[in-house]
């Protein structure tokens, strides 16, 4: 198995990605709240649990065991501390904090006949949305960014186009979320087939948004979980100061694609990539 990791460390990472997460969602998605195949209904604890036991099993365990297996453990240290990789230019934190979550968020407060409603009082309203910024900032990105953008995207650049490898990328980080697709407590727009599509785009989009974020920044994760940990706060946000909890994906993935396309037309197509790309001291090594 070793040796054939280090072969092909991306498809191993991918199929490891899948299989890890999709096995641990098993309980989940095969229950009565999904596809009905097992007799039981889980409580709300026990579908949390098994959330982030699905995320920890699959991209960041995927990451971490192929980074491992191919680059030794020095390789594996250089991908965690780049989740602790702070330096970076203001402006990288502005697009990760500011810019990814506005993009997502704005549309719906300016839907027509849209209203604010402040339940609780503002104080009240700015204690949940700071509480639940945390909550998910534990609950998604910190599990699955050190495999998607940490391992996979690097690799992906080296023998793609920036743009196709982000693409691709994109593609393979949506339907690995198919599962949940099936189950009743999954918090996110499904209600009609539209938003299948749109839920594609948002994906999409986001993976060229992280790409530039990355590259801009030298590859700092915690950045990119900062920004991905936006997308999903800025719905839950949405929800909040509308009253209404978010039922449509279109918004947010119109959104995140304006902002995708700033990203390629501001790097020509690059989404910070150099033209001449030389390999990173603190890049995971290439293979």
């Amino acid at each position: 198995m070793p040796t054939l990791i280090r072969r092909h460390p991306l498809t191993a990472f991918f199929v490891l990605a899948y299989v890890g997460s999709w096995v641990a969602w098993s309980p989940w998605w095969l229950s009565r709240s999904g596809l009905g195949l097992l007799p039981f209904d889980l409580p709300f604890s026990a579908v949390a649990g098994i959330n982030q036991l699905g995320m920890f099993a699959g991209p960041f365990a995927a990451g971490l065991l192929v980074t491992r297996i191919t680059e030794g453990s020095d390789g594996l240290n250089r991908l965690l501390r780049r989740m602790l990789q702070w330096r970076a230019h203001p402006a990288w934190y502005v697009l990760a904090l500011v810019a990814v979550p506005l993009a997502v968020g704005i549309w719906y407060l300016l839907a027509p006949g849209t209203s604010v409603v402040l339940e609780g009082g503002a104080v009240g309203v700015l204690a949940v949305l700071t509480t639940t910024y945390l909550t998910y900032l534990l609950g998604g990105p910190i599990q699955e960014e050190p495999g998607w953008r940490g391992f996979a995207l690097p690799r992906l650049q080296d023998r793609l186009h920036p743009l196709t490898a982000a693409l691709v990328l994109g593609v393979i980080h949506c339907f690995w979320h198919a599962p949940l697709f099936l189950t009743d407590e999954w918090d996110t727009a499904r209600q009609d087939p539209s938003q299948f599509p749109a839920y594609l785009v948002l994906v999409v989009s986001l993976s060229f948004v992280l790409s530039w974020l990355a590259n801009g920044s030298r590859g700092s994760l915690l950045l990119v979980i900062l920004a991905h940990n936006g997308v999903n706060w800025a719905l839950f946000a949405a929800g909040t100061l509308t009253g209404e909890p978010v039922e449509n994906n279109w918004p947010a993935a119109l959104g995140l694609a304006g902002l995708a396309i700033i990203a390629i037309a501001a790097t020509r197509g690059r989404l910070g990539v150099a033209e001449d790309r030389r390999a990173d001291a603190e890049s995971p090594a290439r293979v």
